[in-house]
């Protein structure tokens, strides 16, 4: 169950998208979105016909209360300041005081985020807390009680985001260019998930001349006169489900908990209902087995595999029409989707 809106959360979320939107329009040289209805459509957020939202009036003209799916958007990872900076793209009505906090909490991201690196303390753990941040243990693998927690918030229509890099991808980081190997995390949450989550991928630019790596000190210091452009690109949903429902078919025929909607039961199914070697196993002992791609031989983690190829490739494509659009390629500059030709 996806935690219950406060105003606590609805004053965090909103003091900090107001901030690093106030930031953005201030400091770059440029700040270009395309692609916005796209994302308020899934949300049911209603827009004009330039993608901006607006109030919704009456009682029952509140969305956010209303059934909708989950949605996982997928984006490359750009710089230190993606999140929350990127959000800068959303409307304002989507922020308390001017939507409802349940509103503003339901439209607003949950993403995954490193324990080591934000949830260092007691005031940082309630902060990220509160910004929808769920803790994520390094090495924890993706059958870890953060992921679970993902797959449950998609189940009640949360809106999950994630950097699926798992690091940031600047030239000076990766001078060939193209994508880095999108983790297998995000593959294991939409299979997961027992309602099939709308996926989208996003294309973030120019994040990288805000918080270049490396860089010198001031180190947290944006720096100004940057050109942002972030591209909500069409869902890839109909690629991806064909995978899911060939993976929920292999699943109906194992025994035992498989932690689809992040649940694992506690106990072991009676002998007599087990089927092969993982059939029956419950909690711990099956996420071991699925944890080393051993259920159903292997096959699940091929399933997963190619999720996670699918997911790379749509943002790839949507990432290379940006970058030709901005005449990275004409001009020979490097690319974060495509590796250099060598």
């Amino acid at each position: 169950m996806s935690r219950p809106s406060t105003l606590a959360s609805a004053l965090t979320l909103s003091t900090i998208a107001f901030t690093f939107r106030t930031l953005a329009r201030l400091t770059t040289r440029e700040f270009k979105v395309d692609g916005l209805p796209i994302l308020l459509d899934v949300l049911k957020i209603g827009h004009d016909e330039k993608g901006k939202g607006k109030v919704l009036e009456g009682e029952e003209s509140d969305q956010s209360t209303k059934q909708r799916r989950g949605i996982v958007t997928v984006c490359n990872h750009n710089s230190v300041v993606d999140d929350p900076m990127m959000w800068s793209l959303m409307p304002l009505t989507t922020y308390f005081p001017f939507a409802r906090p349940s509103h503003t909490c339901r439209n607003t991201r949950w993403t995954l985020g490193a324990s080591d690196i934000m949830f260092t303390n007691s005031f940082n753990n309630k902060f990220f807390d509160l910004g929808q941040v769920i803790e994520t243990h390094r090495g924890g693998g993706i059958f870890q009680p953060a992921v679970d927690r993902a797959v449950k918030l998609l189940q009640d229509g949360e809106w999950i985001h994630i950097f699926p890099e798992g690091k940031v991808n600047q030239q000076g980081t990766n001078p060939e260019g193209g994508l880095l190997r999108f983790k297998w995390g995000v593959g294991r949450i939409i299979m997961d998930s027992k309602i099939m989550p709308e996926i989208i991928p996003i294309w973030i630019s120019g994040f990288d001349q805000v918080m270049p790596e490396p860089r010198n000190w001031p180190r947290f210091i944006p720096r100004p006169g940057a050109k942002i452009s972030i591209t909500v690109g069409q869902p890839l949903t109909s690629s991806i489900e064909p995978l899911v429902s060939s993976w929920r078919s292999m699943a109906e025929k194992e025994s035992g908990t498989l932690g689809i909607g992040g649940d694992w039961e506690s106990e072991s199914a009676p002998t007599s209902q087990r089927q092969g070697e993982t059939g029956g196993l419950a909690g711990d002992a099956q996420r071991e087995v699925r944890g080393r791609g051993e259920l159903i031989d292997g096959r699940e983690q091929e399933v997963r595999m190619k999720i996670v190829d699918v997911l790379q490739e749509g943002v790839m494509r949507l990432g290379e029409e940006v970058e030709r659009r901005e005449g990275r390629f004409e001009k020979g500059l490097w690319s974060q989707s495509t590796k250099r030709s060598t």
